[in-house]
């Protein structure tokens, strides 16, 4: 469970190596990438809070560029792609990731959710073959 808070998708190979069986190993799974979803959605905020107190007002030509970058991909692709693509990297990039650009959609919060369980129960099906070893 705990190796899933970071990657979901390569948790459940512990889980089989470890001898569990599939439903033990996808509930921890998709119970421990949710958790640590959570937590770094939140986490992330807080530590938001405390660089904005230090942050000056005038953003760098750098960050505006980024920032610009960012708005056309976000009008270019839809939600649901930056969603089902995130927990590829991993649970905490995919948690800022959704924080910092999709705030406000309670909509994308909610199709994350969906997709860490989805990379849950993929996961499962691929390294089930362990379990046979």
């Amino acid at each position: 469970m705990i190796a899933a808070t970071v990657k979901t998708f390569f948790a459940p190979a512990a889980g089989f190596a470890e001898g569990l069986s599939f439903g033990t190993t996808f509930a921890a799974t998709a119970i421990g990438g949710i958790i640590g979803f959570l937590f770094f959605y939140y986490f992330f905020d807080a530590i938001l809070r405390v660089f904005k107190k230090n942050a000056k007002n005038n953003p760098s030509p750098r960050r505006m560029k980024a920032a610009r970058n960012i708005a056309k991909m976000r009008r270019k692709y839809p939600v649901w792609l930056f969603v089902l693509v995130l927990p590829i990297t991993s649970i905490p990039v995919m948690a800022v990731i959704v924080r910092r650009y999709f705030r406000h959609d309670k909509q994308t919060f909610a199709l994350s959710l969906l997709a860490v369980t989805l990379f849950a129960i993929v996961g499962c099906l691929v390294f089930s073959p362990i379990q046979l070893l």
